[in-house]
């Protein structure tokens, strides 16, 4: 079923369509008006039609290893070892988009979709399979670039996200839920859009064009059947489509696929410094009418920032003139500059401005490790009702637990579903379904690869022992 907003732009489109093609009311007839329904509808089909084949249904395999543990199960009273690691295989589906690069035919994707994975299936619209391997991926991005042994193959022609007005129709076409080369249609409901994640890069464009899971990867087209987009995530209660969808804009795309191809990672500029969106607390006590900046929290010692006069409690206003309203903004125009690049800064210090010439590092991975915040993780537990930790020394001794790793829950949300099932500060998360959870990334993970609505076993550690917490997800 269409979104409302969708419905009304139809009404919007064919009434303009009709006043334009006939003078006045009395003139046009039934006949007519059907035509232009019509060639309306038909529009949507050839976009359809001529996309399509360039869009791929991608399946995924990994190798799981799990161990079962009878730690706090009465199985333990009888001396129950535990289980060595048994190995089982797990299968993921997401989408992709055949694009042309320098003579080469390559797949564009999510880095999230073929993350971690063993062997990548790709199925065409005329019912070939392909084994695909892994050209480069970029988890900042969350892009990855694919390729098979086929050199003949349709491909969707590149377009320019930069151009998209809000308002504009768009397509999105991809396998959600398995359903193969689906075709939706929406408006682009707004661009810039912060990404989810602190470390991520870029911004998104959001649509009101249905997304659902394994739409990942897929194609958000323009009305010229041209890739403006690449269809990554969905704002959702429930697990599935809601009027809110989020597409990588395809000018980011297209320079992260050649950088991969050409270097095989992406080489991003690098500033230097630790920074956080303006609130209105900040901007008065700063001086500031507005929000339109970028507050410098820290400066890293002997990084380009440093070196050229940034100093901590700065405000970020423009970078070679373009304003930086948002961190978004700063790090979209950061990253995509080159090492090396020389840029000028303009800053606020003191209620006053100056401008800041220097040259941009490079980023690497040792640089995010060491910027990645110590706050409490919150971004799938939040879904249920948790905020969550991975297991320090500091926290296990606080905690009296003997385990060098895990998950701890910080705090529980009152009323939230996980505090009904029996959560509690302090307890630490030590498997789900089996599989045993070392850190955030492996809580993360776990979580991602099960459906919305599945009923899931938490095995916890609490100060009574360890017991099972059964719990569904959202």
């Amino acid at each position: 079923m269409k979104s409302l907003s969708t419905v009304t732009m139809v009404g919007i489109c064919i009434a303009l369509i009709t006043a334009t093609a006939a003078p006045s009311q009395g003139e046009r007839t039934e006949e007519e008006s059907l035509r232009q329904l019509q060639a309306f509808s038909d529009g949507f089909a050839a976009v359809a039609a001529r996309v399509s084949p360039g869009v791929v249904s991608i399946v995924t395999e990994q190798t799981v290893t799990a161990r079962r543990s009878f730690n706090g199960t009465p199985w333990e009273f009888f001396g129950m070892p535990d289980s060595p690691p048994t190995e089982r295989r797990r299968e993921g589906q997401g989408s992709g988009v055949i694009v042309p690069h320098e003579g080469g035919i390559y797949i564009l994707t999510n880095y999230h979709v073929v993350r971690q994975a063993t062997e990548i299936r790709v199925e065409l619209t005329d019912e070939r399979y392909f084994e695909a391997e892994v050209v480069g991926a970029d988890s900042l991005s969350d892009l990855a670039v694919l390729k098979i042994e086929e050199d003949e193959l349709p491909s969707v022609p590149w377009g320019r996200s930069e151009d998209l007005r809000v308002g504009e129709w768009v397509l999105a076409v991809g396998n959600p839920f398995g359903q193969e080369h689906s075709v939706t249609a929406g408006i682009v409901s707004a661009k810039g859009r912060a990404r989810f994640g602190v470390q991520e890069y870029g911004s998104f464009i959001q649509t009101d064009a249905a997304i659902n899971p394994g739409n990942s990867g897929g194609a958000l087209v323009n009305l010229r059947g041209e890739l403006v987009g690449i269809n990554t995530a969905i704002f959702s209660r429930s697990g599935g489509y809601e009027g809110i969808g989020f597409a990588i804009p395809v000018d980011l795309a297209r320079d992260v696929l050649r950088q991969l191809v050409e270097y095989g990672e992406v080489r991003r500029g690098w500033l230097g410094v630790g920074i956080k969106d303006l609130d209105e607390v900040t901007a008065e006590a700063l001086g500031m009418e507005n929000t339109r900046g970028v507050f410098v929290r820290s400066v890293i010692e002997d990084g380009p920032a440093e070196k050229a006069g940034v100093e901590q409690g700065d405000v970020i206003l423009a970078v070679n003139g373009t304003p930086t309203r948002s961190t978004t903004d700063l790090k979209s125009l950061i990253g995509a500059s080159p090492p090396g690049t020389k840029v000028r800064l303009r800053l606020r210090r003191d209620q006053r401005e100056k401008e800041i010439s220097l040259e941009l590092g490079q980023l690497t991975e040792e640089m995010l490790a060491s910027a990645r915040p110590s706050d409490p993780h919150e971004a799938t537990g939040g879904s249920l009702g948790l905020r969550l930790e991975e297991l320090t020394p500091e926290l296990a001794r606080q905690l009296k637990y003997d385990e060098e790793s895990g998950v701890v829950v910080v705090a529980v949300q009152p009323g939230s579903r996980a505090q009904r099932r029996g959560f509690k500060r302090g307890h630490l998360i030590l498997a789900i379904n089996g599989d045993t959870v070392q850190s955030i990334d492996d809580f993360e993970r776990i979580v991602e690869e099960l459906d919305s609505g599945t009923a899931v076993k938490f095995l916890v550690r609490g100060r009574r022992g360890t017991r099972f917490i059964f719990l569904r997800l959202p």
